[in-house]
């Protein structure tokens, strides 16, 4: 279930980063009250896909600023700056704690946007210099609605924990919505600390953007442009539980490519 009946209702909404905790309390228990959900008590965690034009976004935008600044240093004016241009290109997933009814994660997707996808426009330059036309050629990408942009990914100190159940929750909403919208290719700049643990213990078959080399991104002193075949996520997900670091990883991954928490999931229909 997605909220873009609200979205669609509300005549006037700013994107913003700067809301106070009071606020984001006050509107994670609307958004929660708005859902006609019923949840089983075992899920703690709940995801839910809201459109980017809701009012209720602001509540992914409040996570990205936090996790963004502490981690580098991008505060509400630089998080403005850098995806103010492709709001309208945005959806979010964001994770909610129904312990507190306060959020735990979000996850920014850019689709074809006005303004393209970010992470083409921004790897164009040092220390990436990919040319979208070798994007599009090496990783056989001929639709552009067919190619989402992993914007960003960020999940609250307080919730790091729990073998990453926050992470993998919104990367399994994330696929399953991608499946639903026939997207066939994503692409992001990612941190190389989450990247490993992305690749490496659950198996997402993310690799080097047109086989680019990492480098410092917007406060992180080593990303890398990757991609990512959405028809093989789901078949190298489950081949990965039987490695040795798939093992450690069983937990996770028995949500991520088995689905067994699918049920505590609010996406479109």
């Amino acid at each position: 279930m997605t909220d873009r009946r609200v979205a669609q209702e509300t005549a006037e909404f700013t994107p913003g980063y700067d809301l106070s905790a009071d606020e984001v309390g006050d509107l994670t228990a609307e958004l929660l009250a708005s859902l006609d959900c019923d949840w089983p008590a075992k899920y703690r965690y709940v995801g839910i896909e809201i459109a980017g034009d809701s009012p209720f976004s602001n509540i992914a935008r409040h996570i990205e600023r936090v996790v963004f600044e502490e981690s580098f240093g991008n505060d509400a004016a630089q998080m403005t700056a850098e995806y103010g241009p492709y709001e309208a290109g945005s959806v979010f997933f964001v994770s909610i704690d129904r312990s507190t009814e306060m959020p735990s994660g979000a996850l920014r997707i850019i689709g074809n946007s006005p303004r393209g996808f970010k992470t083409l426009n921004d790897a164009r330059s040092e220390p990436f210099s990919i040319r979208p036309a070798d994007v599009a050629d090496q990783h056989g990408i001929d639709d552009p609605d067919a190619l989402w942009d992993v914007g960003t990914v960020a999940v609250l100190p307080q919730h790091r924990s729990g073998a990453g159940a926050v992470s993998v929750q919104l990367y399994r909403a994330m696929y399953l919505s991608a499946l639903q919208h026939g997207i066939d290719h994503l692409v992001s700049i990612i941190d190389d600390v989450p990247l490993r643990k992305l690749v490496g213990f659950l198996g997402i078959p993310f690799v080097p953007l047109a086989g680019s080399a990492p480098g410092p991104y917007l406060g992180s002193p080593k990303s890398q442009a990757v991609y990512c075949h959405v028809p093989d996520f789901q078949p190298r997900t489950r081949r990965h539980r039987w490695t040795v670091r798939g093992f450690l990883a069983r937990k996770a991954l028995a949500r991520l490519a088995r689905g067994s928490d699918d049920d505590a999931l609010s996406l479109v229909s």
